[in-house]
């Protein structure tokens, strides 16, 4: 037999189980785990910024994006899984899987070419690209070779002789 003192999560597993047990008990329905945030990933391939959220289950219709000064803002709604009369008979072990609104905001490292963006949803993935601003690009200066003038110190290569 494996002591309990062996496994020190089990009583915070325990102690989850019995407020959901609770949850239940006052509200007529298990608690939901929630996820604190919603993920995403910021990237810059160059020339611009991509966005990318994990949305597994949620069609355009169900989003909306916002930006302003710099801010992109994802809204949206998780779709209902189950029927909410009928999952509150359900006996529940887990449940993690998300439903209802969500949002989430992330600022832009950039400004951006808010005209030249867009935006589309496959396969759970929400994929977002805005064009870098001009003044946001790197630039490249061109040097030209001109004709030294008298008092300006040439470089020679010189040798060391041993």
């Amino acid at each position: 037999m494996v002591s309990r003192s062996m496994f020190p999560f089990n009583d915070f597993v325990y102690l989850q189980h019995q407020l959901d047990q609770l949850a239940q008990d006052a509200f007529g329905m298990r608690a939901q785990a929630s996820v604190a945030t919603l993920p995403v990933d910021v990237f810059d391939t160059g020339d611009q910024i991509v966005v990318q959220a994990y949305l597994p289950g949620v069609r355009a219709e169900h989003l909306d994006v916002q930006v302003e000064d710099g801010v992109v803002t994802i809204s949206g709604n998780f779709p209902q899984l189950y029927d909410t009369d009928d999952a509150r008979s359900y006996t529940w072990h887990t449940r993690e899987l998300r439903t209802g609104r969500f949002q989430r905001s992330t600022t832009l490292p950039y400004k951006v070419d808010w005209d030249g963006s867009n935006a589309s949803i496959s396969d759970g993935i929400l994929r977002m690209t805005f064009p870098k601003a001009a003044e946001a690009k790197p630039r490249r200066i061109s040097i030209a070779n001109t004709p030294s003038e008298a008092g300006t110190p040439e470089l020679t290569a010189t040798s060391t002789s041993q």
